[in-house]
């Protein structure tokens, strides 16, 4: 299986001795729970957060290696509270999972000598690969908005069109390179307005920007920073990121990008499993860990109410680019490099 890297905020503990069931557990015996300790950069609200929590419940669902799968969170984490949060869960030892879905990189190696059966993970740009119990999980989300941009470009009226940015970070810069690149493979006469709010999370800031590309002409947006207020007042479509947003505002967010991080869970699970039964040192990869859409880490919403409002043959042409790239015949390019508005 192709195994690419990229980014994630995510950790786990794992004790070499580890009491449970009023007995010890010793290496190549895993215990009947594994308790995860997630640190979220934002609240649950978050679809960053959202699209996380959505995959633990389908991944516990399933059981992994029969062992029943628990969570505790911290929401809001950032700053200097992240190494004491980090610090809490680390020491009282009862977790087999630490995730910290944002970045943590610099902490995490302040502390991981002192816990080397902990598994960590982290998330996202903004850290560093260092190997080890450090693990750096990424999720690059350009196909499926690409397939957006195939959309918007074949059912834009002004030729011009919006992508509302977070930071320009690289999980970000690649998703407006592949919509525009999406936009342009069906209509090369697209222009793109690009604009950053500086935050991971920050709605009214996400609505200006929105309200600013609207007024230069563009309606078809790209919001990545979920806020639908202007699109709804505007009544111009925009597009949801990282869960299905269309309950959010059903009458302006015609699909969203899907993030999917089950595999990235099923991998560390996997490595924590195996620590845990052969007993060796964590040997995390030097770089980034992501799942594209032919390995189930992405894929686009349903149209829900916008079914019948989009034009059969764009519909097909979606399906078969999406079919492509699940197949591997299609390639979208991962451009991420600082991306300019037109």
């Amino acid at each position: 299986m192709l195994r690419h890297l990229g980014k994630m905020r995510f950790i786990l503990i794992i004790p070499a001795l580890l009491l449970c069931m009023g007995g010890v557990l010793f290496a190549g015996q895993l215990p009947k729970t594994l308790k995860v300790a997630a640190i979220f950069g934002a609240g649950v609200e978050n679809a960053w957060t959202r699209a996380w929590i959505e995959s633990f419940e389908r991944v516990k669902a399933e059981k992994p290696f029969g062992v029943e799968m628990k969570l505790d969170y911290t929401e809001n984490v950032y700053g200097d509270k992240a190494l004491t949060v980090l610090e809490a869960y680390a020491e009282s030892e009862e977790y087999g999972i630490i995730w910290f879905h944002s970045s943590a990189t610099d902490e995490i190696e302040s502390i991981r000598d002192d816990y080397p059966d902990t598994l960590f993970v982290v998330t996202g740009s903004g850290n560093r690969a260092i190997g080890g119990n450090h693990y750096l999980l990424y999720a690059h989300m350009h196909e499926p908005s690409y397939l957006l941009g195939v959309i918007a470009g074949s059912m834009t009226k002004s030729d011009v069109l919006g992508v509302v940015g977070l930071f320009p970070a690289d999980d970000v810069n690649d998703q407006v390179h592949a919509f525009r690149n999406g936009a342009r493979s069906v209509n090369s006469n697209t222009k793109m307005k690009v604009t950053f709010i500086e935050s991971w999370y920050d709605p009214a800031k996400a609505s200006e920007a929105a309200n600013a590309q609207i007024a230069a002409g563009a309606d078809f947006i790209l919001q990545l920073g979920e806020s639908f207020e202007t699109c709804k007042q505007k009544k111009i479509v925009c597009f949801g990121n990282y869960v299905d947003l269309n309950s959010v505002a059903p009458g302006v967010v015609m699909t969203s990008t899907v993030t999917k991080w089950d595999p990235q869970l099923n991998f560390v699970i996997k490595e924590w499993r195996d620590h845990f039964v052969d007993g060796k040192a964590y040997n995390a990869p030097m770089t980034k860990i992501w799942y594209p859409m032919s390995e189930n880490g992405s894929d686009i919403a349903p149209f829900h109410n916008f079914e019948g409002k989009i034009p059969k043959a764009v519909k097909a042409k979606v399906e078969k680019i999406r079919s492509d790239i699940i197949s591997g015949k299609y390639k979208v390019k991962l451009d991420m490099t600082m991306p300019k508005s037109d």
